[in-house]
């Protein structure tokens, strides 16, 4: 290497000539084309590195997904960042022109901060202000992905009742014609007033009153067939068709016994045609009502989730919070035994409602994540004198410990390659600190413990 063109390199400018001298003797060069990595994402970090020539481009993989962080042209340095929290390699590094380095190995890295004090000065300076740029990126990123698998989830949830109030619509607007036609018909026998109003009343007062009761397979065939059959020997020709439709409103065979006793035998096929398209249309319509309150509830939950529309501070009800948070992740939940244990008698705290739910999506999003979505989640309240406490266990793997003590810095991340940022729990820390609370881990092998302790009496939220 030239000492003449190191000391036109921004950092090294300042270096006397015993450090340039010990700069050359402790590194070595090299020499990239275009489409060559220097270092992968994941790797254990080994080097550090200042671009001489060319250009070098930075990505890291976030949620799975390559993004590029940036570009290393001329004088920039890279690998600090891993080196210095002691974390495999962060980013991915690659030439995208022909480029040379002056590379320290870990040794070298580290001894210059005692032999070139002031270069080291300036690498913690870049790291510094890298880190909370890099920081500030990845979590604006993880909002983003956080907010994209939240939508996800929502309108997952929302596909289900939406399409059912569809489907039932679009069956009732087919049926209403045959109904009015039939209903008109129905008017021409003669009936008298009790004998209408037994038959309007009957389904509206089933759908009203009809309580669920769970038939077996071989009970629902047998119902179906009695009344099919008894249907068919009144002479309505059709009865084991609509056999089905009486079964599921709820009506029971006395109940069509006692119903025809009230009209002459002739009028009997024109009486129950009408009946099973009326109770038809009763149970569409309970359908879309059904349908339409799981939206509502869905939108509300969503809204109580944010705290949409309130200020900073807030009124907190945390089992409200929890039990919103387990709706919102009730998508990833279906093959994941949920225990509560609230406290009923929890009071409710002064805080930010949507960051505290931030907490809890976090907190249970990595239980799912350690119990493969097929496992058994804990969620327990409790007052504890002035705190309210709130606890997060799973019957995953565990936490292994030696990375314990890591669990809340940032870009530290026990996931697989590229599942995670690093950042979730550091996010989680902060929100707490925030709140003037405390979060422990706890694990071994089968359970992981994450205790969230809020004050009751919190007037204020820290910046």
């Amino acid at each position: 290497m030239d000492r003449r063109e190191l000391s036109h390199i921004p950092l090294f400018e300042i270096l006397t000539d015993d450090e340039l001298q010990w700069l050359i003797d402790n590194t070595v060069e090299s020499q990239l084309a275009v489409g060559d990595y220097f270092i992968r994402e994941g790797d254990p970090a080994e080097q550090f590195y200042v671009v001489l020539e060319g250009e070098l481009q930075v990505v890291r993989t976030i949620d799975g997904v390559p993004k590029v962080m940036g570009t290393t042209p001329r004088g920039i340095i890279g690998g600090e960042l891993a080196l210095l929290n002691g974390t495999p390699s962060m980013v991915t590094v690659k030439a995208i022109r022909p480029s040379r380095l002056i590379v320290f190995n870990k040794r070298a890295f580290r001894e210059m901060f005692t032999y070139i004090p002031a270069m080291g000065i300036k690498v913690l300076r870049i790291a510094a202000e890298r880190m909370g740029g890099f920081a500030t990126t990845v979590t604006q990123n993880e909002k983003m992905a956080a907010l994209g698998k939240f939508s996800a989830g929502l309108a997952h949830e929302l596909n289900n009742p939406s399409a059912a109030a569809r489907r039932s619509s679009q069956a009732l607007y087919e049926l209403m014609p045959d109904l009015q036609r039939k209903t008109l018909h129905l008017c021409r026998l003669g009936l008298n007033d009790a004998q209408l109003h037994s038959l309007m009343t009957l389904p509206y007062d089933m759908a009203r009153d009809q309580q669920v009761i769970t038939l077996t397979p071989i009970q629902r065939s047998e119902l179906e067939d009695e009344i099919g059959d008894w249907l068919n020997d009144h002479g309505i020709k059709n009865g084991w068709e609509i056999a089905p439709i009486f079964v599921d409103a709820g009506i029971e065979l006395e109940q069509l016994q006692t119903l025809a006793g009230l009209f002459p035998a002739d009028g009997l096929a024109d009486v129950f045609d009408w009946l099973q398209l009326a109770l038809n249309t009763a149970a569409l319509l309970r359908e879309i009502e059904d349908s339409s309150t799981r939206i509502s509830d869905l939108v509300l939950a969503i809204k109580e989730y944010t705290y949409m529309d309130q200020g900073k501070l807030q009124e907190v009800d945390l089992n409200h919070g929890l039990e919103n948070t387990l709706r919102v992740l009730h998508h990833k939940l279906k093959n994941v035994e949920v225990i509560r244990e609230y406290d009923v008698n929890l009071p409710k705290i002064m805080g930010n409602g949507g960051e505290l739910n931030q907490v809890w999506t976090n907190l249970i999003d990595n239980a799912i994540d350690a119990t493969d979505g097929k496992g058994q989640i804990h969620v327990i309240t409790r007052c504890e004198n002035d705190y309210a406490m709130v606890e997060i266990t799973d019957d995953g793997p565990g936490i292994p410990q030696d990375q314990q003590a890591r669990i809340f810095e940032p870009f530290f991340t026990t996931k697989a390659f590229g599942k995670g940022t690093g950042l979730g729990l550091d996010i989680t820390y902060r929100i707490v600190q925030r709140h003037k609370g405390t979060i422990e881990l706890h694990s071994k092998s089968g359970q992981t413990r994450f205790i969230v302790r809020i004050p009751v009496d919190l007037s204020e939220i820290e910046d």
